[in-house]
């Protein structure tokens, strides 16, 4: 059954196959891809936004639609679909895209919002089927929505809407907090407006803080919507149906929940305090010392009569002054806390970049050699053969004839390429004189080209088109995505194009190659369940904004790191013939042999061409020589996704952020112990270079198993403690 997405439509059901409503002619795929499932809550004309399970190419997920299209509910929408981006690390639901829908024979616009559904069901749901809370279950949750919350505020965000329908509890029992219709960002604007209450005023009856309700929504206003749903969970009854204190306001339902101690019962009602300023600012640290107390009681409770009194000695000894050692190591580790956190937000506003590439590039050139790519052949055309070009054949304009192109695909054909690319642009029309190209360009299945987005930052604002006799459906764009310094360090798999642009090429010309070189050999590929790219059985994980080394970067499109195949140079990535030695048939019988069933590459190496490429080998490996002809690239971006789907050569990964932390912490902790125990200066100093060395020793062997870890901010941590250390911390003796 699809749906139709229309408020205004009478009959919304219909048949899986149509593609537009029986009723009232709208589409029913939306988007040109989403299908709906089903409403994921009564369509009822009340709700402001009606909200459905949807069909993503065999992926589910949830889409919001927004049935009015008043301004200030159209920004809250909006709204909606930003907030979530800067709370990703915290887990919540992630936006997929926005976009508007138009019904059929209607003015108005539909806002649409596709998110990810996250699997599980929501507290209320959970309240219905299973009881109330034990308190056990009740610590539990409650601490995890508190950890949630003081993430939300530390990215000045409120949620302004906290109740058990907006929070979801995952298989795992990890709880997420969903919908952000309500969410306000903390800005000077938003604090200005308080005095006032000159704020939009969201609020659900029973759940929603006082001042919230008067539009003076703070921080604190969170944690009473939490206080109150706390109270829904424990006693199964809505808070407006409880009995209140007529002297203070205050709920009267501690009776209801009798399961529950005094000590959780006191923080639930420190939470619901009517008084924002008289709420606790940190309810977790509260709620971890009743945990904390609740287990040291239970496990005195437990011991005998002696070893009471023995614990009570070993109290009166700890509290004596005696443990400077354990007070001065604990120095130690705040200090190698506090220059991890220094170091690590040094490296999030993205200052360690540059420093970072220029370390990963020096790494990658201290590599062993490997050998190179016997499935590519490339066909270079260099100075030379232009020239022979000019000379022997026809008087060119391009690098690459009509004739010239016509004669190596007909040369080529002998040999038996399973794959043919060209590196060249070809946006005119072939000449009338060889209607036997254009022909065979239409035709010949083996057959790609490429044509070029959009780049202003590259010189191309206007894009180049693609060769008229070549189908989209073998096409590539040419773009690579190069850093600040002007290296290609990044493999750019997959885009959208601007609607304008005259290259319609969605994805990677090399990636559009090898795929056809894979596909003869019965390796397909297709869009994982976590929508990352899969051919055969590897996983192509794409970067994102914070991807080890880099920081704040534009991870738009679908990228990856580019894995350059270990060589002295980047030019050796396979055997190389050039044009006139093919035209001229001057190739051995060895060479032939080479040429069958492989990927043949034609580019330009001229001097001349514009179409050259900084590398990670560029500052090392080629001193003489900065930049590399595109050919060479694309070779060894087709290289890299052949070698890690044939032969298990690993793509370059790396680790999550909060395992970064720590690896950096961990290392800033070393060098703080170094410091604080090592009383001799030269020791000290032999003791450090040690440190260094084991350091670079273990990223250098993970890098050679294609692993990016930390290794100048672990440097940085582990230098910069060590000075602290000897600074504040008194030695050990």
């Amino acid at each position: 059954m699809s749906y139709c997405i229309n408020p205004w439509c009478l009959h919304r059901k219909n048949p899986d196959d149509r593609e537009s409503c029986q009723n009232c002619g709208s589409s029913l795929i939306i988007n040109e891809r989403y299908r709906v499932i089903k409403p994921l809550r009564e369509l009822n004309k009340n709700h402001y936004t009606e909200i459905f399970e949807i069909d993503n190419l065999g992926t589910t997920k949830v889409l919001k639609v927004l049935t009015s299209n008043r301004r200030r509910l159209v920004e809250l929408f909006e709204q909606e679909a930003r907030i979530p981006r800067q709370l990703e690390h915290l887990g919540v639901p992630q936006v997929d895209t926005y976009f508007c829908f138009s019904p059929k024979d209607r003015s108005e616009k539909l806002h649409c919002l596709v998110m990810e559904k996250i699997p599980g069901q929501n507290l209320a749901h959970w309240l219905e089927e299973n009881g109330v809370l034990s308190e056990k279950l009740a610590i539990d949750w409650l601490l995890q929505l508190v950890k949630l919350l003081a993430g939300f505020h530390q990215e000045q965000v409120l949620h302004r809407d906290i109740k058990p329908s907006n929070i979801m509890l995952r298989p795992d029992g990890k709880l997420v907090l969903i919908d952000f219709g309500a969410a306000r960002q903390v800005t000077m604007t938003y604090v200005e407006k308080l005095p006032g209450g000159d704020v939009t005023r969201v609020y659900s009856m029973g759940y929603t803080a006082p001042e919230q309700m008067n539009g003076q929504a703070v921080y604190q206003s969170d944690f009473f919507a939490l206080g109150r749903t706390l109270v829904n969970l424990l006693t199964g009854v809505h808070p407006n149906e409880l009995p209140k204190n007529p002297q203070n306001e205050r709920l009267i339902w501690r009776g209801q929940a009798p399961q529950i101690s005094v000590g959780l019962a006191n923080l639930i009602d420190d939470l619901m305090t009517p008084l924002p300023q008289e709420r606790p600012l940190e309810p977790q640290r509260v709620l971890e010392q009743l945990i904390a107390s609740q287990e040291e009681e239970i496990q005195i409770n437990e011991l005998s009569a002696g070893q009471q009194k023995l614990l009570s000695r070993a109290r009166i000894f700890a509290a004596s002054g005696l443990g400077n050692t354990w007070r001065n190591f604990g120095k130690v580790i705040i200090l190698s806390l506090a220059i991890a956190f220094l170091v690590m937000g040094i490296r999030y506003v993205g200052l360690l970049q540059p420093f970072e590439l220029k370390t990963f590039d020096h790494l990658m050139a201290l590599r062993p050699i490997e050998k190179p790519d016997p499935r590519l052949l490339l066909v270079t055309i260099d100075e030379a053969d232009i020239q022979y070009q000019n000379r022997m054949l026809m008087p060119i304009r391009w690098s690459l004839s009509d004739q010239a192109l016509l004669q190596l695909l007909e040369k080529l054909e002998q040999y038996q390429p399973r794959t043919i690319g060209i590196d060249i642009y070809r946006d005119f029309p072939v000449n009338s004189d060889y209607p036997d190209l254009a022909t065979r360009l239409r035709s010949d299945s083996r057959f790609f080209a490429p044509c070029k987005i959009p780049s202003p930052e590259d010189g191309v604002p206007e894009g180049i088109p693609n060769p008229p006799e070549v189908p989209k459906s073998r096409l590539g764009f040419s773009d690579f995505v190069a850093d600040d310094d002007e290296v290609a360090r990044r493999h750019l798999l997959h885009l959208t194009p601007p609607v304008t642009s005259p290259c319609a090429a969605t994805d990677a010309l090399s990636l559009q190659m090898a795929l056809h070189y894979l596909d003869k050999a019965g390796i397909k590929s297709k869009v994982a369940a976590d929508e990352q790219l899969q051919i055969g059985k590897v996983l192509f994980k794409p970067l994102t904004e914070h991807s080890s080394g880099y920081q704040h970067i534009d991870a738009s499109g679908y990228q990856i790191l580019l894995n350059y195949r270990s060589l002295r140079s980047p030019v050796d990535i396979a055997q190389q013939v050039s044009l006139r030695d093919i035209l001229e048939d001057l190739v051995t019988p060895e060479l032939i042999n080479l040429v069958k069933d492989r990927i043949v590459i034609i580019g330009v190496t001229a001097a001349s061409a514009t179409d050259e490429w900084k590398t990670s080998y560029s500052a090392t490996a080629l001193p003489n020589r900065q930049e590399v002809p595109g050919m060479f690239v694309q070779a060894q971006a087709i290289s890299q996704i052949l070698s890690a789907v044939l032969d298990g050569r690993p793509l370059i990964w790396w680790w999550a952020g909060w395992l970064e932390g720590l690896w950096i912490w961990g290392w800033s902790l070393l060098g703080g112990i170094l410091a604080w125990c090592i009383h001799c200066p030269i020791r000290r100093g032999i003791g450090g270079v040690i440190a260094l060395s084991l350091l670079f020793g273990i990223c250098y062997l993970t890098f050679i198993h294609a692993g990016w870890i930390p290794l100048l901010p672990a440097a940085l941590a582990l230098i910069a403690v060590q000075v602290a250390v000897i600074s504040l911390v008194p030695q050990t003796r």
